[in-house]
Parts: C-alpha cells; sequence; structure tokens
C-alpha cells in the first residue's frame, strides 16, 4: 500500500465563489434593499477580499438578474418596476405552463415525492400561525422550481431561475403578508395531485391560474407603495 493511498483528495472551493455564495444568500435573503447601492470598498473590508474579488461575485450576480452596473452610478440591487413585474410574470406563466404539462409526461416518483415534501412543508408552516413570509416565499419559489426541474428541460429551467432572482429579492422586502397561505396550499396540492395523475392539461391550467392569482397581488402591492419604493431609488440619483 502507498503512503496516503486511502486518503482522498482535498476539495478547494475558490475564494470568488465563497464571496458569490455569500453575497447571494444576503441578497435573497433580505441583507440588501431593493435599489441599494452596492458600495465595493466597504462591502470589500467586510468580506476581507480584495475588490477584484468581489466584482467578479458582483459580475456573476449581475448575469444572475440579483445586481445592475450602470454607469456613473456603479453597481445595485434590482428594483424592478411594474411595468417589469408584469413581464416577468408573463413569461413565468409561460415557461412554467409548459414545464408542469411536460412533467406531468416525464416527472418520476422521486420528482412528486419532492413536490409532496415541499407542498407539506408549506402547509405546516401555514398552520403555526407565525408564517412570515420570508420562508413561505422561499418554500413557493423552491416548489415552482421543483415543477420546472420536473419537466426535464435544462435551458427552461435556467431562464426560470434567472426571471425569479428579482421577484425573490423585491419580495423579500415586503413587511405584511403577500400569499394567502390556504389558498397556496390549496393549489399546490391541485397540482400535485393531476402530475400524479399525469394529467397535463390540468396541471397546466391549475398552475397558470395561480401564477395569474399570485401577480396580481403582487401589482396590487407595486401599486399601493409608490412612495416607498421611491424612496429606495433615491441613493441611486446624482
Amino acid at each position: 500500500m502507498t503512503i496516503g493511498g486511502a486518503l482522498s483528495p482535498m476539495t478547494y472551493t475558490p475564494l470568488r465563489d465563497e464571496v458569490l455564495t455569500t453575497l447571494r444568500q444576503a441578497l435573497i435573503g433580505g441583507g440588501f434593499a431593493a435599489g441599494e447601492r452596492i458600495r465595493e470598498v466597504e462591502l470589500a473590508a467586510r468580506l476581507g477580499v480584495s475588490r477584484g474579488t468581489l466584482r467578479e461575485a458582483l459580475r456573476h450576480l449581475e448575469q444572475e438578474g440579483l445586481v445592475i452596473t450602470s454607469p456613473h452610478r456603479g453597481t445595485s440591487v434590482v428594483n424592478p418596476t411594474y411595468e417589469e413585474v408584469r413581464d416577468i410574470y408573463g413569461l413565468r406563466i409561460a415557461l412554467e405552463g409548459y414545464a408542469a404539462e411536460q412533467a406531468a409526461l416525464v416527472a418520476t416518483p422521486e420528482d412528486l415525492d419532492a413536490l409532496q415534501a415541499v407542498a407539506d412543508d408549506f402547509n405546516a408552516l401555514s398552520s403555526t400561525g407565525r408564517a412570515t413570509l420570508a420562508p413561505r416565499l422561499g418554500l413557493d419559489l423552491h416548489f415552482h422550481q421543483l415543477i420546472c426541474e420536473a419537466g426535464g428541460n435544462p435551458r427552461l429551467l435556467r431562464n426560470w431561475t434567472e426571471l425569479c432572482a428579482p421577484i425573490r429579492l423585491l419580495l423579500s422586502a415586503f413587511d405584511e403578508p403577500f400569499m394567502n397561505s390556504d389558498d397556496v396550499v390549496d393549489q399546490h396540492q391541485q397540482v400535485i395531485d393531476a402530475l400524479r395523475a399525469r394529467d397535463g392539461a390540468a396541471a397546466r391550467v391549475i398552475l397558470i391560474d395561480h401564477l395569474l392569482e399570485s401577480s396580481e397581488r403582487m401589482i396590487r402591492t407595486l401599486q399601493n407603495r409608490p412612495t416607498e419604493l421611491a424612496l429606495k431609488l433615491e441613493p441611486l440619483r446624482p
């Protein structure tokens, strides 16, 4: 036996990837406000990394749709407009409707069990009476992500992930309840039941109705909060 023959190679995570993961989690978890400017010098110092390493991570986050870089303004957290939110939901409806139809054909029992587990977790969280927005939002988007994964189309999944990044970030800043938990629980279960029955048409209709209701609630919320959204953009003005 050679020396060290039983040892496995050490894994190494590049520093840029560690910074990327840390920033992504902070953005999605509400650690930054929508529209907030990213001050590179201060952030690099807080993370203990060079500005070059930070910029690499920010470029990747821009590709994911979580930050945006503008001339003379630098990098800031995305802050979707009313029109952008409407367009994002329109594309989500098209993508997820198709994904649901495909999932009814190709989803494995493991895929369906994973969807049921997320739906059950959402139901359990809602029944506690302490269902704050952040965990509910995370479970709801995870449910929709699993549907896209179950559809077996990697390109669709990539597009969906990019679309949902600004939605996730914007919703994480809302303090008031956004989703009617009972409605979401029922709609999620109806989608799962349709997929188990291999009824793609029904799964598509139920999922689209669910997304239409979600988009209407979000747009109403945005329309009712013009002052606050404008204040979040204030630091970006020269």
